[in-house]
């Protein structure tokens, strides 16, 4: 029995000691689903999940672009909830992860490694040396706000110096522009933006300006807009974006 009680006790300190190293550390950086269980039986995979830790408290839901929601993290053991889903950390040993979910659903999840960015002298991020970027040439610059109507991500931006991290919430990654019958919205997203949640809403837009308020009030100076392309600029970084395809 003294040998039962001992094998037992051990079991429960492993177990302790295993929770406590599961940590935003070990979480840290992108997933995408490669074995999917339901009730012990093994699934076809048509809808693969991809999430990505960017902080102990935010993670990028989908596969990890610009336009990907952010949902809210939170870690209480083995209990790991992003924004409406909740699961059971069962396994996690260095880039392989196993969950369970609600009903019976088993998910491996495999820490991956994202491509590097081709380093040209315009793609300036924070992990780059900054080189002034080649002055954007105006373009078409529209008179009203109609054809901005659409959902624009940045794929690329330049500036002539780096933006201080504490600043890096100012860094657009999105805008949506939505028209209704009764009225036209354009919203700014943030770097650390969660979905439906944009820092910047646009007042007014005149003489090739959109006037923002919410964190703060910003102008964006537009450059150009054209059918697949959209060029604004603020605080010395302009922004080079593409339309979503809807």
């Amino acid at each position: 029995m003294k040998k039962t009680f001992a094998f037992l006790s051990f079991i429960l300190i492993s177990a302790a000691v295993q929770a406590q190293l599961i940590d935003a550390k070990s979480l840290k950086g992108p997933w995408r689903e490669v074995v999917r269980l339901q009730n012990g039986q093994k699934q076809r995979i048509t809808d693969t999940v991809f999430f990505e830790f960017l902080s102990s408290s935010l993670c990028v839901w989908g596969k990890t672009t610009p336009a990907a929601p952010r949902l809210r993290v939170k870690l209480t053991g083995t209990t790991l909830e992003i924004g409406p889903n909740e699961f059971e950390i069962v396994a996690i040993e260095g880039d392989w992860m196993k969950l369970s979910g609600q009903e019976g659903l088993e998910m491996e999840m495999k820490r991956y490694s994202k491509k590097k960015p081709v380093t040209t002298r315009n793609m300036n991020t924070n992990n780059l040396k900054y080189k002034p970027g080649a002055t954007a040439k105006m373009g078409t610059v529209p008179d009203k706000i109609e054809p901005f109507v659409g959902n624009w991500k940045c794929y690329k931006r330049t500036s002539a110096k780096p933006v201080p991290n504490d600043q890096r919430y100012r860094i657009v990654r999105l805008i949506e522009v939505e028209e209704s019958a009764e009225a036209i919205t354009a919203k700014i997203y943030g770097f650390d933006d969660l979905a439906g949640q944009a820092s910047w809403i646009v007042q007014n837009y005149e003489n090739g300006i959109l006037y923002t308020a919410g964190k703060d009030e910003r102008a964006f100076k537009v450059i150009n807009c054209q059918a697949n392309e959209l060029v604004i600029e603020n605080e010395g970084v302009v922004y080079y974006m593409n339309k979503l395809q809807q």
